[in-house]
């Protein structure tokens, strides 16, 4: 989970990890560090600099296990800067799935912490309906501060892993 600062242009600043899952940490805020943004909109309509929030949610590859790489650890205190996920669900992987895949999804956050809308940024189907619809899910701590714009934004990145299963014993009759 990473706090990204975005410029008024768009361009990414300082990426701030709020919670670290080894090995991918490295990997995603590498990647995030290459991202563009539309920029945030000021109550007069400006473009402003502004944070938003980077969650990824990777599937396990069994359902034994809670979570692929090392168990998460919060690496700093939440930034009031961007919105805190307060409720999560995680998709389910789709049953007409025949792979694995990733799909990013970006949420608006009211003030009040509700998701307002969903877009399917990268969309990878079947996963993409099955994403939006954990997002929509999701409730937040608002972001806070002087500076926070009108609706504030989380990116939200589900990889879907293909279930591993064990072997179906057949019984002869």
């Amino acid at each position: 989970m990473l706090s990204v600062a975005v410029s008024a242009s768009g361009s990414v600043g300082a990426v701030d990890v709020l919670r670290s899952t080894p090995p991918f940490t490295d990997v995603v805020t590498t990647a995030v560090r290459t991202w563009r943004f539309a920029p945030a909109l000021d109550g007069k309509r400006k473009p402003m600099d502004t944070r938003v929030l980077i969650d990824v949610v990777i599937g396990a590859p069994s359902l034994n296990v809670p979570t692929a790489g090392a168990p998460p650890r919060d690496v700093s205190s939440s930034d009031t800067r961007v919105p805190f996920p307060a409720q999560v669900s995680a998709p389910s992987y789709p049953v007409n799935a025949r792979s694995e895949g990733t799909a990013l999804v970006e949420a608006r956050v009211d003030p009040t912490g509700h998701v307002v809308a969903v877009t399917s940024l990268r969309s990878s189907p079947p996963f993409d309906v099955v994403a939006m619809d954990a997002a929509r899910s999701w409730t937040f701590r608002p972001a806070q501060g002087a500076d926070t714009p009108p609706s504030t934004y989380a990116y939200l990145v589900f990889a879907f892993r293909q279930p591993v299963m064990g072997a179906v014993a057949i019984r002869k009759p």
